[in-house]
């Protein structure tokens, strides 16, 4: 038996995600709080560059602007 409530939500679900801009905007939010959070909590991060993995320091990790 199919739930009203479950079919709006799989619409508005569904809604969402064919908004790319919406979708990139929210990825974009969660990679800069978690960016934020490194820099504050003084953690290193690491990135994929050229075919090696790099350490970041905090002190120079650089957040987008939104």
């Amino acid at each position: 038996m199919v739930n009203k409530k479950s079919v709006q939500s799989e619409d508005e679900i569904s809604r969402i995600f064919n908004d790319a801009d919406a979708v990139t905007n929210a990825i974009q939010a969660g990679i800069n709080a978690a960016l934020l959070r490194h820099k504050q909590t003084g953690n290193p991060i690491c990135v994929w560059r050229d075919g090696n993995v790099v350490w970041i320091a905090p002190e120079e990790i650089q957040l987008r602007k939104q």
